[in-house]
């Protein structure tokens, strides 16, 4: 018997669980491409939309949303009646197209600017169309240095750990900026990819046109650089250690006022150090648990009384009290920017200079040496008896001989990477456990076992 629309609707993978590209390619057969990869959402741009190519998405189960721009009701009503599955609805915030998308029973996603997103308990997914190209900043043929002394990294990294650490429960969050229009070696959107996946969140995959025809036209170099970026995708789909909860004894207390929303500001900089972090939302602070050694709070006097006392009851478990200085603000930057300007930088550094006296060098679950130019972060299985180091290169070239400082005992670690999967020898260090790595193409994983279990 034929399935009826609701059964259609069921097969489809609700908007939460979506692995997004952006789709350009007016013509049904240009989704043969996504045949065997993780892809079950198309992101589909006005110029592109047709009946034809709703028709072949929903045959494929993947979930079609129109992109409407500017609140354009009628063309959101034009692509549902087309047989989009949904909107995207990209810009500033349309209550309209909400509401238009709802009464019709289809999937609704709101791609808006970094300064209107609102982390609600029911959202399904935190999406911005605002973001940072990832990659190694390079200036006038020279590799820009920044605050913290390594190579200037262009990531979305401390942005989106806010926003993970803020959103509900089972919600998704999506960074969805455009790609560049000239072409782009094949590392940089691995390095898309990897950038939003090491804090939990998915980059809406998108190609500049010289990519896109090569992959289109089955060039031999257009299939590599196709399965190379895929397989990122699918590295990090398919290993649970990649979506296990970020885990440090150092917590950071801040909010979308104090930097929550902004790339390149005090998270940024102390992931540059491989110091791993758990950002923490100010109203979370109560519900704080685990092993803490530092708690950093960027702005005080933001606190409520009921945080400022959780505070002061982690301090009298054990946990250092780090506060920003006294009457220290940092404006966010206008509507439109989401990076600070040069100026606010240089306040920031002054900040940066007192906090990396304190814990820069402290192990706070694992200390990463070796690996310039890279990004890295800790997780912990859900029962506690694993932690994890995904560790992302953000240079056009391997990076060798990486060493890791677990601190307590560990066992049994294995690393995880584009050549498979192998065991490493764990030996003795002064703090821990040490751990090394040959070499990093683009992305590893490595997931070891506590020989000497936490207290809960």
């Amino acid at each position: 018997m034929a399935l009826g629309i609701a059964g259609l609707l069921l097969l489809l993978p609700s908007v939460e669980t979506c692995t997004p590209a952006r789709w350009r390619d007016a013509a049904p057969e240009s989704l043969d491409l996504l045949r065997d990869t993780p892809i079950n959402c198309l992101l589909i741009e006005p110029s592109a939309g047709s009946a034809d190519l709703f028709r072949a998405a929903r045959d494929r189960d993947l979930l079609a949303l129109a992109v409407i721009r500017g609140g354009d009701a009628a063309a959101a009503a034009r692509a549902l009646e087309a047989g989009a599955g949904g909107v995207a609805a990209e810009g500033p915030r349309s209550l309209a197209l909400a509401g238009l998308t709802a009464g019709r029973g289809k999937a609704f996603v709101e791609i808006v600017p970094r300064s209107e997103l609102k982390i609600a308990p029911e959202a399904k997914v935190l999406a911005t169309h605002e973001g940072l190209w990832a990659g190694v900043r390079i200036e006038k043929d020279q590799t820009k240095a920044q605050p913290t002394g390594g190579p200037w990294i262009e990531t979305n990294s401390g942005f989106l750990r806010f926003v993970r650490a803020a959103a509900p429960a089972g919600a998704a969050v999506w960074i969805a900026h455009p790609a560049p229009a000239e072409p782009q070696p094949v590392s940089r959107y691995v390095q898309a990819v990897a950038d939003a996946a090491l804090c939990g969140a998915k980059w809406v995959l998108d190609f500049d046109p010289d990519f896109w025809k090569r992959a289109r036209a089955g060039e031999p170099k257009g299939k590599r650089d196709w399965a190379r970026v895929m397989a990122a995708v699918r590295f990090f789909q398919d290993h649970d250690a990649a979506q296990w909860k970020d885990v440090s004894a150092l917590a950071v207390v801040l909010d979308e006022d104090s930097g929550g929303l902004v790339s390149g500001g005090i998270l940024d900089m102390i992931t540059a150090k491989h110091i791993p972090l758990r950002a923490v939302p100010p109203g979370l602070l109560p519900a704080l648990s685990g092993e803490l050694r530092t708690l950093l709070t960027i702005e005080p006097n933001r606190l409520s009384a009921k945080q400022r006392e959780a505070a002061r009851a982690a301090a009298r478990r054990g946990a250092t009290l780090v506060n920003g200085p006294a009457g220290w603000k940092l404006e966010p930057p206008p509507p439109g920017k989401f990076t600070y300007s040069d100026e606010q930088v240089k306040q920031l550094d002054q900040i940066w200079r007192e906090v990396n006296a304190i814990i820069g060098r402290r192990n706070y679950g694992v200390r990463v040496f070796g690996a310039p130019g890279m990004l890295s972060t800790l997780k912990e299985s859900p029962d506690g008896r694993h932690l994890a180091v995904i560790l992302v290169n953000y240079t056009d070239y391997p990076v060798e001989n990486i060493t890791l400082h677990f601190t307590g005992r560990m066992q049994r670690p294995r690393l995880t990477d584009g050549r498979g999967e192998r065991g490493l020898e764990a030996y003795e260090v002064e703090d821990g456990t040490g751990v090394d790595i040959d070499r990093v193409q683009d992305l590893a994983l490595v997931v070891a076992e506590r020989a000497d279990q936490p207290k809960r």
